[in-house]
């Protein structure tokens, strides 16, 4: 990992000479998310684009755009793309909710049982409940939490520079065990 990538995924909103906006920090650590995972071959082949999907947060989906703006991960060009909920979600490689409560969050982790689809939420306990990333505004910064059972299930490993960086959290029923 790279200093620039680690400052990216450590920035603060509004802080300093340039306030950065939390839609463009979001869209930040989210095409950072897709550089440190790696998909299994059967759901990223080599060259295959990799499809990244935003529900609920349009203004993130263009500013993502921006991001990627021309920047594959490895040998993968990126794409963006706006999907409903209920839509074809199963075929995105990384997707991001905003704004779902606990019910629709469980619903659509539901959906994605089996699928190596790297989920990202910012809903309240999202990482809980079964996603693999949460993105978690604090004190004007970005910080994020990772489910690793969740990456395990979704047979997509998350690089250790990655989960250095991380608040490690389980599943909601995993932590009353």
């Amino acid at each position: 990992m790279t200093g620039g990538t680690v400052a990216l995924l450590a920035m603060s909103i509004g802080v300093g000479a340039q306030p950065v906006s939390v839609t463009a920090v979001k869209a930040a650590f989210l095409y950072n998310f897709a550089k440190f995972a790696e998909w299994p071959p059967d759901a990223l082949a080599p060259g295959q684009r990799l499809s990244l999907c935003v529900v609920g947060a349009n203004a993130v989906a263009d500013a993502l755009r921006e991001v990627i703006n021309g920047r594959p991960v490895e040998s993968h060009e990126l794409t963006v793309e706006i999907v409903k909920a209920d839509g074809p979600i199963r075929s995105c490689h990384l997707l991001y909710v905003s704004d779902l409560d606990a019910k629709r969050s469980t619903q659509l982790l539901e959906t994605l049982k089996g699928a190596s689809v790297f989920t990202v939420g910012d809903g309240d306990k999202f990482a809980e409940l079964g996603g693999m990333a949460q993105l978690i505004l604090e004190d004007d910064r970005m910080r994020f939490a990772i489910n690793i059972r969740a990456a395990d299930h979704a047979r997509i490993h998350l690089s250790s520079k990655l989960l250095r960086l991380a608040k490690i959290v389980k599943d909601e029923h995993d932590a009353h065990r």
